[in-house]
């Protein structure tokens, strides 16, 4: 009786199924989807997951959106307003601290203090002062002075423990950033003699980032030897615009004098977020 009953009425049954299906589907989507609003003004919406893209609008603060897909830090969402679709940075639109986004907001920036851990790098001369204290320090400080800039900022390290050389470019690589730093110490073989910071660059898209930060340096009270080519693994080995500072030689007493120093970890700070800027208004396309 059932059985024939089932057959007698299988379309209606496939029909019913279907639209319960879909329906059920549709309610779920509804149900999953999560919206933003944004909170500065001028954020760029974008049309694919990066600050490379094409800009397709600029949003004012308190626009909502839908998410529909997220990669690598970047969200594709859908306006409420228009139906459009685009992409946007999750962490200048979801900031509650940036009033209005610049070129640099939209930038992934990883900061890679060279050494720690068992890996202390260069020594002062008398063995007293480790490399991996003063890269942490700067790289801190570097840190603070970005984040008013709404910037996202990414740290191979943030405390005392050793990254193997391999993995430092993985950050980069897996958020896409649009810049790496790492921070080293100098040490030479002639001592004293031996003075001033040098940056460092491997690939050809590095070159532009290098020689913007380098003219920032410039009134560092260390001379700046400028900028050359190096096969370093930190910056070889991504895909990334990736350079390599030298700070100053540690096992020179003169330049240790200004190494140890908070105001000179804080004026190369300064320097970076001036040259970052900069970098980032040349080519960054805004609406």
């Amino acid at each position: 009786m059932i059985k024939k009953w089932l057959l007698s009425n299988i379309i209606g049954i496939i029909i019913t199924v279907t639209i319960l299906t879909t329906v059920s589907g549709l309610i779920f989507s509804l149900i999953s989807k999560e919206e933003i609003v944004t909170h500065p003004n001028n954020v760029q919406f974008r049309s694919g997951p990066g600050r490379q893209y094409k800009s397709l609008a600029t949003l004012k603060s308190g626009t909502r959106l839908i998410v529909v897909k997220k990669a690598h830090g970047w969200w594709q969402v859908r306006r409420s307003d228009n139906e459009k679709i685009g992409w946007v940075a999750s962490w200048v639109a979801n900031s509650t601290t940036l009033k209005v986004a610049t070129a640099i907001s939209e930038a992934t920036i990883v900061l890679d203090p060279g050494h720690g851990g068992s890996d202390t790098g260069a020594l002062s001369s008398n063995n007293k002062y480790m490399e991996k204290t003063y890269t942490l320090r700067t790289a801190k400080h570097v840190r603070a002075a970005l984040k008013p800039t709404g910037a996202r900022i990414i740290m191979t390290r943030d405390s005392d423990h050793i990254v193997p050389l391999l993995k430092i470019p993985i950050p980069g690589e897996k958020n896409k950033a649009d810049a790496q730093i790492s921070f080293h110490f100098d040490s030479s073989a002639e001592g004293t003699k031996a003075t001033g910071i040098s940056q460092y660059y491997y690939h050809k898209n590095s070159k532009s980032l290098a020689e913007t930060i380098s003219s920032s340096l410039n009134n560092m009270p260390l001379n700046n030897r400028g900028v050359d080519t190096a096969p370093y693994i930190a910056i070889k080995n991504t895909t990334q615009p990736a350079i390599l500072l030298e700070n100053g030689f540690i096992n020179n007493n003169a330049d240790l004098k200004y190494i140890r120093k908070a105001s000179y970890q804080k004026k190369i700070a300064e320097n970076l977020v001036v040259a970052l800027k900069k970098y980032f208004n040349q080519n960054t396309e805004m609406k």
